[in-house]
């Protein structure tokens, strides 16, 4: 008996291009060689575990004389002949009648021939010999064929056909002998035995205390599932290839194991087995990536094998006994679990074989043709040739017919056919679309396309319920799911069972169905649910199908499948515009809401939006998240989200295209070629997608062949899809892509080439190259982080430099300065200090003042012996200090550098210290000393030639004094700024003195001047590329139309200002409008509205650390108060308003809070009250300096009190 069983694949010879050649020489050589010794010997071929080839000698021993010492002849003849080259084991005695030989062989005289293990083995003759039928890959082989009188014997194991035959059967390690031989004698009858190609044949070995079964070979496993491996790898199933590369990893753990080897041997053979024959489902199969339960199958064994490695793992590196009991069950618990997996597939492999039942039939003839030259160069086999060819039709026939009788039932039909959900939002204009085309067309082809999990199932459902669709077919629609019926023969059955038709013995199905088409006068509706399984599987008979199905005028079509296109050549009508497009925010909320069952959740609104933002609305996703969301609040499951992304998508254990995202994907996915797949893989790593596709994809993947037609197939199966010229692709597919781990360096390193150049080439101003940014900047930011992360990559600092120049980006391109000075090892000390500048700017742009102030201490920290750059953080911090109001702590760093900019002689860093000294004391209020400062840095400015630094401080002066009321002076001043700055060509100074005079000509209530000057401003703004300026220019004139009351023009104005803040990352300016848009309902009476949109930019200002705007939105919400007749809110918002400006030195504003706070006491008759207000708030404005007017108001309150307390006295 053979040492190992075979397995047929495993008996086969791997290389199929040379397999006949093979058969003739290695047959007919030794033949030849050996009928020349003695013609009465008996010679044939047989196939060997590993390829390796049998060539079992005997003779009839009727004669008295036997075979004994026929193997010192042949080989010397075949090693003549240039069949046998080298000697692997010689027999250990020549004589005996059962001695082997091995050596290696190879086709003579053929360059490159590759070389096989030859066995000659002399064999006892008894007058019967055992034939073997195996099948290879692509048909069946006849291997051995020497009986006389034959009988078919079908049999799943070694075991059971050795038992047919009365012969005693033993274990593999039961069969070392002094050698080896691949057949022995049969008592009893000749028997042809057709053994099916299944390895899960073996029975557990006897239990010994004193053996190590011998019978298993470490180098041989280890070398199938190597193939194992590489079968999985060339076709795309990764999930095979870890299976095979965690069964090696087994193997080698059972290999070195000290204790527990006996035990652990078993399960060792029985993987190797296991992906033995998935590894001959996966090469007999066709689309056996397209078979769901298959791929979903492997996949589980995939993670099972894991733990099963874990555990023995654990037992190998066990030092003691006292897990003696525990190891014991986890061994029988790991064998448990690897039977399960044998049974199953070893189901499989049986189907695949039914399935594939025609091929049999058609090759059959092949085989006996193959075998006939064999056959008839034996004359003693010659009897048998027709006992062989009649049984194998017979049998075939036999499989065939059983194969002809499965069909597909309408419980089946049923079992899968989903309700009608009663959870349906967003969806009731593509109901409406669909049932229009149905109802108001004779014959109506609709096809509802789009990716998995987007809701196509559910909107056919609701179509079909329509009270129209009801009435025009009345009980004349069927839904048929097609995820069951693969292919043309079985869509076929599916019509005929769920239109009750029925089928006689003998009948045709097609003719039946034609036949009721043909007889029937009422419309029908056809409801082809996941059509995409029959059409890939079967797309010629599917055709076909639809087009007999279409030419009866009263059948009508619905489609639910992946793509982007119907199927065949019918004219459908997609519903939609191309694809269904994921719900709406509002829709995908309700959904969330109605599923989880809990009203509650809208109190955590941001977070629910957020999650349903991460899904893209995507209803599938939805749908299952909000299930967990029944035992998990939103910010755990946004959590789960973040840390498990798709895995955390699915409902109970049993995986299916409804229950889990995954599986849902992967129905699509398992479709893809490897390039295919590649290219989606590189594609998801793109956070942009790859916007004006057209255009650009070419480019991006430049060398990349056939992007174009990869993309088209791509977008046919849904994965992803056009929108505004932008290829995308949903957040549930591209996080399992992601997750994948697929190779995709080739597409990143062309994509971070693309992306380089692309930026240094932009043209135009800024906010036009910032336009052109716009559309790809989370791939671009991606790029240069993933640069700036490894140590390997090159990271080109030019190319993230001109990304810094755009100020709406510095969200995004902080964190790439972040990343690059966390983790970029390559960077020098020069690039190190101004990349730390430009992060500081970034952080005080962001109004990120906590951040700013930490980066600043810490730059003066470390650039102390660098004095220029020490001295330039200090003015920085200092700023950052006045940016917060914190008013002593400015003034105090920035004469700090100031001081030590003189020191080192730098001028221009002194001046600049004193213009920024005069904006600090401009924010106290201190005037004089804001004037002295400025006038002083205008000087410096001029004596050094910097023009722009002097006219920039003129600027500031004139802006001193508009906050001292002295509006001449101050157009005076800025007019002056104004002509400087258009001497030097600073367009944007210019157009900043602009925005000065008519923001000064506003506050003189010179609406027409000041509209028209900030108009302008505007213009030039929008010339330079200036979006800021543009933006501060619209919220003035926004402010203008509302001192004018005209409150719907400065609505639109203000909030179109509002978003392009927003738009640039200025939460400041947002704010800002937004407190405006507050005022504006106040003034108009809407004291509901105006009180919560101040709230709103009050939360802002506090956000930003913003404590003035803080205590300017409590200020006019104590005058809404008052206005309303809340007093008591009144008071306390006014009274912290005056707290807020007390601390902040602004007495000015001060001054305004205790004036409003005197008239709600003055309201409620509290006169005393009234008068000690308005007498503060006169003081407040008197110290001020600049504010008569209002003190004149404080006075003229006071005397009305006093003319109320004398008419009260009088009363």
């Amino acid at each position: 008996m053979r040492k190992k069983q075979i397995s047929g694949h495993q008996a086969v010879i791997t290389a199929a291009n040379d397999i006949n050649v093979l058969k003739s020489f290695v047959l007919t050589a030794p033949l030849r060689t050996a009928l020349s010794l003695n013609p009465n010997l008996f010679v044939d071929i047989m196939g060997s575990y590993w390829s390796d080839i049998g060539i079992p000698i005997t003779r009839d021993t009727a004669d008295g004389r036997t075979h004994q010492g026929i193997l010192k002849r042949p080989p010397k003849k075949l090693s003549q002949a240039n069949i046998l080259t080298e000697d692997i084991a010689l027999p250990v005695d020549y004589d005996d009648e059962e001695a082997i030989y091995r050596r290696l062989c190879h086709l003579p005289n053929l360059p490159g021939a590759k070389r096989r293990i030859k066995f000659l083995l002399c064999v006892l003759y008894s007058g019967e010999m055992i034939c073997l039928i195996v099948q290879s890959t692509s048909k069946l082989d006849l291997w051995a064929a020497c009986s006389i009188k034959s009988i078919l014997v079908a049999a799943k194991t070694e075991q059971a056909i050795f038992e047919y035959l009365k012969v005693k059967w033993q274990e593999p390690h039961e069969r070392v002998r002094n050698l080896s031989v691949d057949i022995e004698p049969v008592r009893g009858q000749r028997a042809l035995l057709l053994n099916m190609p299944n390895i899960f044949s073996r029975q557990p070995k006897p239990k010994q205390k004193d053996a190590i079964p011998s019978g298993f070979d470490w180098s041989h496993a280890k070398t199938a599932l190597s193939l194992a491996a590489s079968v999985g790898k060339a076709a795309g199933i990764s999930h095979l290839e870890g299976a095979a590369e965690i069964a090696i990893k087994i193997i080698e753990i059972v290999e070195t194991m000290k204790k527990n080897k006996e035990d652990c041997i078993s399960i060792a053979r029985d993987i190797t087995d296991l992906l033995d024959v998935i590894k001959d489902i996966m090469e007999r199969g066709r689309n056996v990536k397209q078979n769901e339960i298959l791929m979903k199958n492997v996949q589980k064994l995939e993670s099972d094998l894991g733990i099963i490695k874990t555990k023995l793992v654990k037992i190998s590196n066990r030092k003691t006994k006292f897990h003696v009991t525990s190891d014991a069950e986890i061994i029988k618990e790991c064998k448990g679990k690897i039977k399960d997996y044998t049974d199953m597939f070893n189901t499989k492999a049986n189907v695949n074989i039914w399935q594939n039942t025609g091929e049999l039939l058609q090759g059959q003839e092949d085989i006996i043709g193959d075998t006939r030259e064999l056959l008839e160069g034996h004359g003693h086999l010659k009897k048998g040739q027709e006992y062989i060819r009649g049984d194998i039709k017979e049998m075939m026939a036999s499989i065939a017919k059983t194969h002809d009788q499965s069909n597909i039932t309408y419980d089946d039909l049923e079992r899968v056919t989903p309700t009608v959900s009663l959870v349906f939002f967003g969806r009731e204009e593509l109901v409406a679309e669909g049932v229009d085309h149905l109802v108001n067309n004779s014959q109506a082809f609709l096809a509802v396309l789009g990716a998995g999990g987007i809701g196509k199932t559910s909107i056919a459902l609701h179509i079909n319920n329509a009270p129209q669709v009801k009435t025009k077919y009345r009980k004349a629609s069927y839904f048929l799911p097609c995820e069951v019926l693969p292919d043309a023969k079985l869509l076929l059955q599916g019509l005929i069972q769920r239109l009750g038709i029925e089928v006689g013995q003998g009948e045709s199905q097609h003719k039946k169905l034609e036949d009721y088409f043909r007889f029937n006068t009422q419309s029908i509706l056809l409801i082809l649910d996941n059509f995409e399984t029959p059409w890939n599987n079967d797309p010629m008979g599917i055709e076909n199908l639809l087009g007999k199905l279409a030419s009866f005028d009263l059948v009508s079509m619905v489609i639910t499948m992946r793509g982007s296109k119907g199927p065949a050549s019918l004219h459908w009508k997609r519903l939609g515009s191309e694809t269904i497009p994921p719900l709406s925010l509002e829709s995908a909320k309700r959904v969330f809401m109605e599923i989880s069952g809990k009203k509650e959740l809208e109190e955590e609104n941001d977070i629910v939006e957020t999650i349903l933002n991460e899904l893209d609305c995507v209803p599938l996703a939805i749908t299952l998240i909000a299930k967990r969301a029944v035992a998990f609040p939103p910010k755990s499951l946004l959590r789960m989200w973040q840390k498990g992304k798709t895995k955390i998508l699915k409902q109970g254990k049993a995986e299916g295209r409804l229950t889990s995202v995954n599986y849902s994907i992967e129905l699509s996915t398992n479709l893809l070629e490897p390039h295919e797949a590649e290219l989606l893989a590189t594609i998801c790593f793109l956070p942009d997608g790859v916007p004006d596709w057209v255009e650009n994809l070419s480019e991006m993947l430049a060398g990349w062949e056939d992007s174009d037609q990869l993309i088209n197939t791509l977008l046919e199966n849904s994965l992803v899809y056009s929108q505004t010229k932008t290829i995308k692709v949903l957040a549930p597919i591209r996080e399992y892509i992601n997750g994948t781990g697929k190779n995709i360096q080739r597409g990143i390193a062309l994509l971070e080439s693309f992306y380089v150049s692309w930026l240094k080439q932009l043209s135009g101003t800024m906010q036009e190259k910032q336009e052109q940014i716009q559309p790809h900047i989370l791939n671009i930011t991606k790029i240069l982080k993933e640069q700036a992360n490894s140590v390997a990559k090159t990271l080109d600092v030019e190319a993230v430099y001109i990304l810094t120049g755009f100020t709406k980006f510095y969200p995004l391109t902080l964190d790439i300065l972040n990343n690059i000075l966390d983790k970029w090892p390559g960077l020098n000390e020069t690039h190190k200090v101004e990349i730390r500048f430009k992060k500081l700017y970034m952080l005080k742009w962001l109004a990120m003042w906590q951040e700013a102030e930490m980066e600043a201490k810490g730059m003066e920290q470390s650039m102390q012996n660098d004095l220029k750059s020490h001295a330039t953080v200090m003015g920085e911090l200092g700023d950052i200090y006045r940016l917060q109001d914190k008013y002593t702590e400015a003034a105090e760093m920035v004469i700090r550098a100031k001081d030590q900019f003189e020191q080192i002689g730098d001028q221009w860093g002194a001046a600049q210290s004193l213009q920024r000294l005069g904006e600090i004391y401009q924010m106290q209020s201190k005037y004089t000393e804001a004037t002295e400062m400025l006038t002083k840095a205008q000087d410096q400015f001029e004596q050094i030639g910097d023009q722009l630094g002097a006219a920039q401080s003129l600027q500031d002066l004139g802006e001193i004094y508009r906050m001292q009321i002295k509006y001449t002076e101050a157009a005076e001043m800025v007019t002056k700024a104004k002509d400087q700055f258009e001497q030097i060509g600073d367009q944007l100074g210019a157009a900043q003195s602009l925005q000065s005079l008519g923001e000064i000509y506003r506050m003189q209530s010179k609406y027409t001047e000041a509209a028209e000057m900030l108009t302008t401003a505007k213009d030039q703004f929008e010339q330079i590329g200036d979006q800021l300026g543009v933006t501060k220019c619209l919220r003035s004139l926004g402010d203008i139309y509302q001192m004018q009351s005209k409150y719907t023009a400065a609505a639109e104005m203000l909030t179109t200002a509002k978003d392009q803040f927003e738009q640039i990352g200025d939460q400041q300016g947002a704010a800002q409008c937004i407190r405006s848009l507050g005022m504006i309902h106040d003034k108009q009476a809407n004291y509901t509205q105006a009180v919560a949109v101040l709230l709103m930019a009050k939360a802002q200002f506090e956000k930003i650390g913003d404590p003035f705007e803080v205590a300017e939105c409590m200020y006019y919400l104590g005058v809404s108060y008052r206005k309303q007749g809340l007093y008591e809110d009144g008071k306390f918002a006014l009274a912290d308003a005056t707290l807020k400006f007390q601390s902040l030195g602004i007495s000015y504003d001060a001054g305004w809070c205790l004036y409003e706070y005197g008239l709600i006491f003055m309201n409620e008759h509290q006169y005393s009250e009234a008068r000690r207000k308005f007498e503060e708030a006169r003081d407040a404005f008197d110290s001020h300096g600049e504010s008569q007017n209002q003190v004149d108001m404080c006075n003229d309150e006071l005397a009305y009190l006093d003319n109320l307390e004398q008419a009260r006295d009088i009363s």
